[in-house]
């Protein structure tokens, strides 16, 4: 049986050596690029790692401020209400004075006609 292609061997051989190189050559530009790309990776990893830890201290701060602003505004609304009931207290006081002294005047007041 005669081979169909008139190549010779050693050319046949010479070819795909220098495609079998070629292809060596791509896979290691892969794999650097792979190293590459888990480098960056990595680096990703670690700015998101940074970023959630901040956003989470931001979090912290924010809740620790909101429940400072809460206890501020809870407290003025308390003193508000106490500063009106001693004003009512003392309008009450006052009240009881005026009504014990027009008591007092009215005893009296039979006792001069």
């Amino acid at each position: 049986m005669e081979p169909r292609d008139t190549r010779d061997l050693p050319e046949v051989v010479a070819e795909i050596l220098i495609e079998q190189h070629a292809m060596r050559e791509d896979i290691a530009g892969l794999r650097r690029d792979m190293q590459e790309m888990r480098g960056e990776i990595g680096g990703l990893r670690q700015e998101m790692k940074e970023e959630i830890g901040g956003l989470r201290q931001e979090v912290r701060t924010g809740l620790s401020e909101l429940a400072q602003t809460f206890n501020n505004m809870t407290n003025a609304i308390l003193d508000a209400m106490n500063r009106g009931n001693d004003r009512y207290n003392s309008t009450d006081q006052q009240i009881k004075q005026l009504d014990t002294r027009v008591t007092k005047l009215e005893d009296a007041a039979p006792d001069a006609a």
